[in-house]
């Protein structure tokens, strides 16, 4: 129950960012792989969606982590001179990831009100700056610098129109700092500057191999996990030691 609710929870809070409002149902996505492995080798990953969508529509894809609370210091000048952290500040209902492609002729004005920019009407500031939204652009950057948030982070390809449907295939580029979690994949129908149709699946991403052993290790056996990390530093550090002492030794 918990991904289907992610999904709804997800489009909804979207399609209410962007004004858009979503007239019909599009036919089910197909998305592959629908769980991501994140191992020790894991540098992201390509995602397919493929599906229909009405005759004559541009299409945009969204991929969506669940919304969180990112918590930050603001920094400002103290003094006139020296630059520290003032204050702290928090964005809430902001995903985790969201990337979007759409189709090359999508209009670019329904592009960015259903991307990166339009999430700044969806996400809360908490601060006491007298002008939040300075600060919630200021994080999409950062976001966006970090690459978790992007607005080119695929490919979508039309084909013709076939009757009242036209087939549509889009690649997404995960990042390499995807974290474990339920994500939501949105497609949205553009047609004569609205959203015409939408459809939305989900896909998975968890740890595996070392990656899920390290985690299991760190939040159901922390102290373990801190003994551990603890003699595995040791160890580390008297290895370089040795490294280094040789070299020296041998130096002439």
């Amino acid at each position: 129950m918990r991904r289907p609710l992610l999904v709804a929870v997800l489009t909804a809070m979207l399609a209410a960012a962007s004004g858009a409002a979503l007239a019909e149902s599009l036919p089910p996505l197909a998305v592959s792989p629908q769980a991501v492995a994140i191992d020790s080798l894991y540098n992201g990953e390509d995602l397919t969606v493929t599906g229909q969508v009405p005759a004559g529509s541009q299409v945009v894809v969204r991929l969506s982590g669940e919304p969180r609370t990112f918590r930050m210091k603001e920094k400002g000048r103290v003094l006139g001179v020296l630059w520290m952290n003032t204050d702290k500040v928090s964005f809430s209902g902001a995903p985790s990831v969201f990337l979007v492609a759409a189709s090359k002729d999508a209009p670019a004005g329904d592009v960015a009100s259903l991307g990166v920019p339009g999430l700044a009407k969806a996400i809360k500031v908490e601060t006491h700056d007298p002008d939040p939204s300075a600060l919630t652009a200021e994080f999409l950057r950062f976001q966006k610098a970090e690459k978790l948030y992007l607005e080119n982070a695929g490919q979508v390809t039309l084909g013709p129109d076939a009757g009242d449907m036209r087939p549509f295939s889009a690649v997404l580029r995960l990042p390499s700092r995807l974290s474990p979690g339920a994500y939501s994949v949105e497609v949205l129908a553009l047609r004569d500057g609205a959203v015409a149709a939408s459809a939305a699946a989900s896909v998975n991403a968890s740890f595996v191999g070392a990656p899920a052993f390290l985690a299991d290790m760190a939040f159901g056996h922390g102290t373990l996990y801190g003994v551990l990390a603890s003699i595995i530093a040791i160890l580390g550090g008297l290895v370089i030691g040795q490294i280094f002492s040789g070299s020296k030794s041998g130096a002439h």
